[in-house]
């Protein structure tokens, strides 16, 4: 493994500096009191006022760092700007000094392998589980930051982690990074036995044997090219983010925003993905729990349509 190129080395050293601005606390609360105000702005006497700091030269110096990058100089006095807001951001997900339990939370969809009740747990390893404890299904995982179970019940807390791993979905089928808005590299990725077991870059990362979707014939690899983020999302979530397929799809009388993904049977059944072709990728999608025989199909270059009929 090299040590990487000369942009993302350059990159580094840049994100190096500017956790080395945000080192002292007296930033952060620079940060989280500008935050806090109306506007996100305050006069100087007022922010030194609400940080609390006696000392003017040492209040002078740190406010000096923040400022240019973190903070802007109005004619007023401060101003937060857009990177203090993600720093803050990134502190309130709670990813770096919180965690959480939630659970087991009875749900109201049944287990599509074995018709018993499905939970929902989540746990200080920030991954959010729906399951089945009778048969072991794990009909979805994905992490999910505890800042999302503040503020909400159980039940809410439920429906937040549905709607936002569909927005992280949706994000990096489009080609665009949900964290970094980098470029994301999509591919379809084929099991070319249909054993059932996850091969190519899958294969090549024990944690990821047990994948809950690895069992499916074919899914989808995301790897964003400029951030940390890469995953394995099932194929059945393409025709999920398609509009001329869910538009059929709620004709047909499924109305895929009124069930949560575990509920979808073509995104959460492996029986539902049929590899049609190998050299291209083609994939097959069959639609369940619709009025009529429906199937979708998506290339290897993630266009999609729509088949009628069994």
């Amino acid at each position: 493994m090299d040590g990487g190129s000369p942009d993302s080395l350059a990159a580094m050293a840049d994100a190096e500096s500017a956790f080395m601005t945000l080192s002292h606390d007296l930033r952060l609360e620079i940060l989280l009191a500008l935050w806090n105000a109306p506007e996100f702005s305050l006069s100087f006497s007022e922010l030194r006022k609400r940080v609390g700091e006696r000392d003017s030269g040492s209040f002078n110096y740190h406010l000096s760092e923040l400022e240019g990058h973190f903070v802007a100089a109005t004619d007023d006095g401060y101003e937060l700007q857009y990177p203090g807001h993600r720093v803050l951001d990134a502190i309130q997900s709670g990813v770096f000094h919180d965690e959480a339990t939630i659970g087991p939370v009875a749900l109201d969809e049944a287990c599509r392998q074995c018709g018993a009740g499905l939970q929902f747990e989540y746990g200080t390893d920030y991954i959010a589980r729906v399951h089945c404890p009778d048969c072991g299904n794990r009909a979805l995982e994905w992490p999910f930051d505890p800042g999302g179970t503040a503020d909400r019940n159980p039940e809410a807390v439920v429906s937040a982690f549905d709607r936002r791993t569909r927005l992280i979905w949706s994000c990096v089928l489009d080609g665009v990074c949900p964290f970094c808005a980098g470029r994301v590299d999509r591919d379809l990725v084929p099991d070319p036995d249909q054993q059932g077991t996850c091969v190519g870059v899958i294969d090549q990362l024990d944690r990821y044997d047990e994948y809950f979707a690895c069992d499916h014939p074919v899914i989808v690899s995301v790897d964003c090219s400029r951030c940390s983020f890469y995953s394995f999302i099932p194929t059945g979530v393409v025709a999920l983010t398609r509009p001329k397929i869910t538009g059929t799809l709620y004709e047909a009388g499924l109305d895929v925003r009124e069930r949560p993904l575990w509920d979808l049977g073509f995104v959460v059944d492996a029986d539902a993905i049929t590899l049609r072709s190998a050299e291209p990728v083609r994939v097959e999608i069959g639609i369940p729990d619709v009025d009529e025989p429906l199937t979708a199909v998506v290339t290897e270059s993630f266009e999609t349509s729509i088949e009628r009929g069994g």
